[in-house]
């Protein structure tokens, strides 16, 4: 399955996720002629979800057109870069309220021949910072 950040996929193939661990929110005091520390612990705070894949351009007549479909896909999806929505996983498992904070191409675009045209590809990451 797809990751998905609200309503739009992360990635078209070989999507993989890392879960992070979620933040562990504590606070030390230290007091004076007292041995020791005093921990206060509260709530477990968001994790961080890296989403590594690779987007693929619609099939084209030519390079020039595949790449430039490839770049706008990539354009649209980093409009949700710093927006609240839903997060989706490969595994269907949802996110709500999760803040997308990066969503970048993660090395050259390739561009290959296939049946009925020409087709470009890139392998992208995101960062999601999930709730807990």
């Amino acid at each position: 399955m797809n990751p998905k950040f609200d309503t739009c996929d992360l990635t078209d193939l070989a999507a993989a996720e890392v879960i992070g661990s979620p933040a562990s929110r504590t606070s030390r005091e230290r007091m004076p002629d007292v041995a020791g520390e005093f921990f206060q612990v509260q709530p477990a705070g968001a994790r961080e979800i890296a989403v590594r894949g690779v987007l693929v351009s619609a099939v084209k007549a030519s390079a020039d057109l595949a790449v430039a479909d490839l770049k706008a896909k990539l354009l649209a999806i980093q409009q949700y870069v710093g927006v609240v929505a839903d997060y989706a996983g490969t595994d269907g498992r949802l996110y709500s309220g999760s803040l997308l904070s990066a969503y970048r191409q993660a090395g050259p675009m390739e561009v290959s021949a296939v049946e009925n045209g020409v087709q470009a590809l890139a392998h992208v990451e995101a960062a999601i910072v999930a709730q807990p």
